[in-house]
C-alpha cells in the first residue's frame, strides 16, 4: 500500500486524524477542496486538496480484500481506470472455503469498516498514536503472560480470608485433571469456599469449561450468590420454569450455558430434564450436602441414583458433606463408590482396607510427637513404606521423619480422595460463651400446657398453641426481655433464631411497634431473592438492621459471622440443629467470642432441655460431635423429663447419664481420629510457602498503579472513595464498555481485607474478569499498534532514531491441553538504532509528535525503517526459538515429574486412576507438537527520534 498524491471520484482513503470513521470515498471534487463520505458512520468531511490528512488505501497482488457485502477475495491482478483501482482474483465461497470462483471488485465497493491493522503498515502509511499506547500494550502483554504462568492463578482474586487448610485443599485438588474427591471438613471449616476455589482454578487453567452444581433447593440461591461474590463466576440457575421456557428450541437447554446450578429435587422429580442433564457433557460436577444421598446394597435412594448417573457421565466430581459417617459407615462407602465405582465395589473389602489405614493412623502418632516408633508401629507402617526408609528411623533426623510422613500421606488409601479437617486439628475458631436468662412462665401458658404434657413441641414452644398464637407477644416475658437485650447490645449485630416462621414474623412486628428497632426476618415462606435481600440488609454496617430474626431455615448453610451475638429464642430438640444454629456465627475467621443468649422459663421443659445441652453435653460452649449418638441413647429419658419437668431426680439422673456417655464417646472419637488423613488435609508444613507468595503478591502496588494508568487511557475514571476504595465510572472517551460496569459506576478495592469486610465493594485482582477484559480491550484494538515519539537526549545528535518492535510468540491448541500454562502469548521486544544495531535502551520520557511532523519523519526515513523492521524480525525470530525451546523444556520437566510421580504412586495407592496418567502422557506429547509450531507476529512498532531541544 502506498500514499497517492492525486484524487479521483470513487477512490478510497483513510483519515489520518479520525481513523474511527472507517474507509472514506471521494464523492465531490472542486477547485481547491474534496468531499469524502465515510459510509461506515454516514459522516462527510471537506478537506483542502493540498493539505488533506488522508492516506490512500491500495491493495497489492497477494493481499486479501473484503467487499462491503462481506465476501473476501485473493488479489491476483490490479488495474487502474480513471484513477480508480479494480481488483481481480478469486472469491471464496462462505459455505465452502475450498470452493473458489473468479471475482472482480471495484475500489468503491471495498469494505467500509476497513482499518490498517498491521503495525508496520500503519506506521509507513502515517497512522500512528501517542507513544504511551506502546508502553501500555507492552505492559498488558507482560502482565497477561505473568498471570497465565503464575502458580497463584485462581487464588489471588477470591474474596476469602487466607486460611491454610482451605488453600491447601484447593491447590491440591484444583491442580488435578478431573478431580474426584469428597470434601468432608467439619461444620464451619469452609467446604463451600474450598469448592469455589477449586472450580475457579479449574476454569482459569482450562482444566474444566463446563460445571454443574447440584444442591438442596434451600441452598440454590446461596450458591449462586457465593460463586459470584467469592470468585466472580456467574452461574445460571436451571429449574422447571427456565427449562420449559427454553423448550421451544430443539436443543438441550443444559447445553445453552457453561456454568449451571440446579436443585437435586428438580433433577429427581423431572426425568426428562434429568436425561437432558445426563446428555449434556460436564467437566466437573459439585454436589453439596452429599450425606442426604442414602444407600444400601440393592436399595439406593432415588437421589443417590440421580447423582450416580451424573457421576458416571462426568469427568470430575466434588462431593461435599460435613458428616461423612452421619448415616453410617455404609453410606460413607457409598459416597466413595460414586467417586470410583471400580475401586469401591465391595463393602467388606472396603472395611478390611480401612482397618489397615486405621492401624497406620495410630502408628504415626510417635512421628507426630517426636517419640520413637515401637515394633508394632514399624510393622503397621511397613505395609506402606519401603524397608530401607524405615531402617534406623528412630535415630533419623526430624527432616527424614517429615519426609517419611509425606510418603505415607501420598500412599494413604483414601487420602487422595477424602479431605477431612476437624476443629480439633485447625486453629482460628472463637470461644463460645453461654448466657442464660431465667424468666417466670406466664399463667396463660401453664393452663394450656397442663392439658397436653406429651406434646413436646408445645412444651418447648408454647407460643405456637392455637389459643395464644395471635396474642402471645402481649404477655410473654421473653418479648420484653428481647427488647431490653437489644437495647443493651445497641450497635451490635444480633442474629436471632426460633423454631417457626410465624414466631419470627410476630417477634419482628413486636419489635417495630414496641421499640422501633430496625429488624428484618428470614424464613422459608420468603422467595430466595427476598431472603437474600433480608440478609444483605442485616449485613450493612450503616443503616442496616440490628437484628435478623430467622426461622429454623436460618441455620442452614448461611454465614453471618460478621455478627457474634446469637439469641436462641427457643431450643431445638435435636443436637445437630443446635450446632447448625450456633455454626452460623461460630466459623473459622470469626473475630470475636460467640455470645449465645438463651431465655427460658424456670422449672419447665425449656429448662430441662437447656440443662441437658449445657450440663450433659456442654453443647453450647463446645462443638458436640457425639450429640446425635447420645440423643438416640437417651431419647426416651429426655422426653420423659421434658413431659415431667418437676421430676428433679429423673432430670439429674438424665444429666449424669448424658455426661458419662458423652465423655466415653468423645474419648473413643479422639482415639479413632485418622490423624494421618487430617495431616494430609490440613497441608501442615506444605502450604506455608504458597501462602507467603500470595501475601507478597498482594502487598505489591503493581496492579493498582498499572490499572490507574490503563483505566485512564481506555476512558474510565477511578476516583478515591475512602477506606482503600475507588469509584470506577465510564467517561465519554471510553474505548468500549466494561462488563458489569454501568453508568453509575461501581466501588472497587485492591485490598483483600477491605473486600472481605465490605460486601458491596468489588475486589479487583489479576484474576478478576474486569481486569482481564480491560487489558484485552487495549490489546485487541488498533490503537497503539504504531506510534511516533520524540526523546530529548542532549548527549546524542539531533535526528538520531530508534525503532522499537514488540513481537508476540503464540500458538493455538485445545483448551484442555493448558497451553497457556506453559506458552501463553509471549512478548518479545527488539530495539534497532540508526546504525542497524540491536540495542537495549530504556527511554525515560517520550513526547508525542504532531501528525504533520510525524509524516515528514516517516517519509524521510522510509527506506531505513523498512530495513530496521526486517532486521528486528530476524532478531525476534532468534529470540523466539530460544524461548520456545526453553518453554518446551520447562513443560517436559514439570509434566514429566508429575507423570513419573503418578506412575510410581499407582503401584502402592489404588486411588491413582489410569485416566489421570494417560491424560498427562498425552498432554506432554501434544503440547510438544503444538509448542514447536508456535509463530511470531509483530504486535506494535514505535519510532523514536532524538530532538535535544
Amino acid at each position: 500500500m502506498a500514499k497517492q498524491h492525486f484524487f479521483a471520484l470513487g477512490q478510497r482513503w483513510l483519515s489520518d486524524t479520525e481513523t474511527e470513521l472507517g474507509l472514506g470515498t471521494i464523492v465531490l471534487m472542486e477547485a481547491r477542496t474534496i468531499t469524502v463520505l465515510f459510509p461506515a458512520t454516514g459522516e462527510s468531511r471537506v478537506y483542502s486538496a493540498q493539505t488533506a490528512p488522508l492516506t490512500r488505501i491500495e491493495f497489492a497482488v497477494g493481499d486479501t480484500v473484503k467487499s462491503h457485502e462481506g465476501w473476501e477475495m485473493l488479489v491476483e491482478h490490479v488495474e487502474e481506470i480513471d484513477g480508480q483501482l479494480i481488483y481481480i482474483g478469486e472469491r471464496s465461497d462462505p459455505n465452502d472455503p475450498d470452493e473458489k470462483e473468479p471475482a472482480i471488485l471495484k475500489e468503491t465497493f471495498v469494505d467500509h469498516h476497513f482499518q490498517l491493522n498491521q503495525p508496520e503498515q500503519r506506521l509507513l502509511n502515517g497512522q500512528f498514536d501517542h507513544p504511551k499506547w506502546f508502553d501500555l500494550r507492552e505492559q498488558c502483554l507482560i502482565n497477561q503472560f505473568e498471570h497465565s504462568t503464575s502458580a497463584l492463578l485462581g487464588f489471588v482474586g477470591a474474596r476469602v480470608d487466607l486460611i491454610p487448610h482451605q488453600l491447601h485443599i484447593s491447590s491440591e485438588v484444583g491442580s488435578r485433571h478431573a478431580p474426584r474427591v469428597l470434601l468432608a471438613d467439619e461444620v464451619g471449616l469452609g467446604k463451600t469456599i474450598e469448592a469455589a476455589l477449586i472450580i475457579h482454578q479449574q476454569l482459569l487453567t482450562a482444566r474444566a469449561q463446563r460445571v454443574l452444581i447440584v444442591v438442596p433447593s434451600s441452598l440454590v440461591h446461596q450458591w449462586l450468590v457465593e460463586m459470584l461474590r467469592r470468585v466472580n463466576l456467574a452461574f445460571s440457575v436451571f429449574d422447571e420454569e427456565r427449562c420449559e421456557a427454553m423448550a421451544e428450541d430443539a436443543t438441550n437447554p443444559f447445553e445453552a450455558e457453561q456454568l449451571v446450578i440446579c436443585s437435586l429435587d428438580f433433577l429427581t422429580h423431572n426425568s426428562r430434564y434429568y436425561q437432558q442433564a445426563l446428555e449434556a457433557k460436564w467437566d466437573l460436577m459439585v454436589v453439596d450436602e452429599a450425606h442426604h444421598l442414602t444407600w444400601s446394597e440393592g436399595q439406593p435412594s432415588q437421589e443417590y441414583q440421580v447423582i450416580e448417573g451424573l457421576a458416571n457421565h462426568t469427568k470430575g466430581v466434588l462431593l461435599l458433606t460435613a458428616t461423612p459417617d452421619q448415616l453410617g459407615h455404609k453410606s460413607h462407602f457409598a459416597r466413595l463408590r460414586l467417586l470410583d465405582p471400580a475401586r469401591f465395589h465391595d463393602y467388606q473389602s472396603f472395611v478390611d482396607e480401612e482397618k489397615k489405614y486405621s492401624q497406620l493412623a495410630t502408628a504415626i502418632n510417635p512421628l507426630l510427637s517426636g517419640d520413637n516408633l515401637s515394633p508394632d508401629d514399624l510393622l503397621a507402617i511397613g505395609q506402606f513404606a519401603d524397608a530401607d526408609v524405615l531402617k534406623d528411623i528412630n535415630q533419623a533426623s526430624s527432616q527424614d521423619k517429615t519426609k517419611l510422613l509425606h510418603t505415607l500421606l501420598d500412599r494413604h488409601g483414601t487420602g487422595r480422595m477424602l479431605f477431612r479437617n476437624s476443629r480439633a486439628g485447625v486453629s482460628g475458631f472463637p470461644d463460645r460463651k453461654l448466657f442464660s436468662y431465667s424468666l417466670i412462665q406466664p399463667e396463660e401458658y401453664e393452663s394450656i400446657l397442663a392439658e397436653d404434657p406429651t406434646n413436646l413441641q408445645l412444651q418447648l414452644t408454647p407460643e405456637r398453641h392455637a389459643d395464644v398464637v395471635n396474642t402471645w407477644v402481649d404477655f410473654d416475658p421473653r418479648v420484653e426481655w428481647f427488647i431490653d437485650q437489644l437495647k443493651s447490645l445497641k450497635g451490635e449485630k444480633v442474629l436471632t433464631i426460633c423454631a417457626s416462621a410465624s414466631t419470627a414474623m410476630q417477634l419482628s412486628e413486636a419489635l417495630r411497634v414496641k421499640a422501633g428497632t430496625r429488624s428484618t426476618v428470614f424464613h422459608e415462606g420468603m422467595s430466595a431473592v427476598d431472603r437474600d435481600r433480608a440478609a444483605h440488609y442485616f449485613s450493612q454496617s450503616e443503616d442496616g438492621a440490628q437484628v435478623l430474626i430467622c426461622s429454623e431455615i436460618g441455620s442452614e448453610g448461611r454465614n453471618f459471622q460478621f455478627a457474634h451475638h446469637l439469641i436462641l429464642f427457643d431450643l431445638p430438640l435435636v443436637p445437630d440443629l443446635l450446632e447448625q444454629r450456633i455454626g452460623r456465627l461460630d466459623r473459622i475467621g470469626q473475630k470475636h467470642d460467640v455470645c449465645i443468649h438463651v431465655p427460658y422459663f424456670d422449672m419447665t421443659a425449656q429448662q430441662v432441655l437447656l440443662d441437658w445441652y449445657h450440663q450433659g453435653l456442654n453443647a453450647f460452649e463446645h462443638t458436640c460431635p457425639t450429640g446425635m449418638t447420645v440423643y438416640e441413647e437417651t431419647q426416651e429419658s429426655l422426653e420423659y423429663c421434658i413431659e415431667q419437668p418437676q421430676d428433679f431426680s429423673a432430670s439429674e439422673q438424665l444429666i449424669n447419664q448424658t455426661a458419662s456417655l458423652h465423655k466415653t464417646l468423645k474419648l473413643k472419637l479422639e482415639q479413632g481420629r485418622d490423624k494421618l488423613l487430617e495431616l494430609n488435609s490440613s497441608g501442615q508444613g506444605r502450604i506455608d510457602v504458597f501462602l507467603e507468595q500470595i501475601l507478597e503478591a498482594e502487598q505489591s502496588p503493581k496492579l493498582e498503579l498499572f490499572m490507574s494508568r490503563l483505566f485512564d487511557a481506555i476512558g474510565f475514571l477511578q476516583e478515591d472513595h475512602g477506606e482503600s476504595c475507588y469509584l470506577l465510572r465510564p467517561t465519554e472517551t471510553m474505548l468500549s464498555p466494561l462488563p458489569g460496569l454501568d453508568e453509575e459506576g461501581m466501588t472497587v478495592t485492591y485490598e483483600r481485607t477491605t473486600a472481605t469486610l465490605l460486601e458491596h465493594v468489588h475486589f479487583l485482582s489479576w484474576d478478576h474478569p474486569m481486569i482481564q477484559h480491560a487489558m484485552d480491550m487495549l490489546t485487541t484494538d488498533v490503537t497503539g499498534k504504531s506510534s511516533v515519539a520524540f526523546c530529548h537526549d542532549k548527549s546524542l545528535p539531533a535526528g538520531a532514531y530508534w525503532i522499537e518492535c514488540l513481537f508476540v510468540l503464540s500458538a493455538k491448541a485445545d483448551k484442555h491441553l493448558q497451553l497457556s500454562r506453559f506458552l501463553p502469548p509471549t512478548p518479545i521486544k527488539v530495539c534497532i538504532d540508526a546504525n542497524k544495531t540491536s540495542v537495549s535502551k530504556q527511554f525515560i520520557q517520550l513526547n508525542s509528535v504532531k501528525t504533520k511532523m510525524g509524516n515528514q519523519l516517516i517519509n524521510a526515513l522510509k527506506p531505513q525503517l523498512e530495513a530496521c523492521l526486517q532486521l528486528a524480525q530476524q532478531q525476534a525470530d532468534t529470540q523466539g526459538e530460544k524461548i520456545k525451546q526453553s518453554r518446551i523444556d520447562n513443560m517436559q520437566e514439570l509434566l514429566g515429574d508429575e507423570l513419573a510421580r503418578l506412575q510410581s504412586l499407582q503401584k502402592v495407592n489404588p486411588a491413582i486412576r489410569e485416566e489421570e496418567i494417560e491424560h498427562v502422557a498425552n498432554q506432554i506429547t501434544n503440547l510438544q507438537q503444538v509448542m514447536q509450531g508456535a509463530k511470531l507476529h509483530l504486535e506494535a512498532v514505535r519510532l523514536i527520534v532524538n530532538n535535544p531541544k
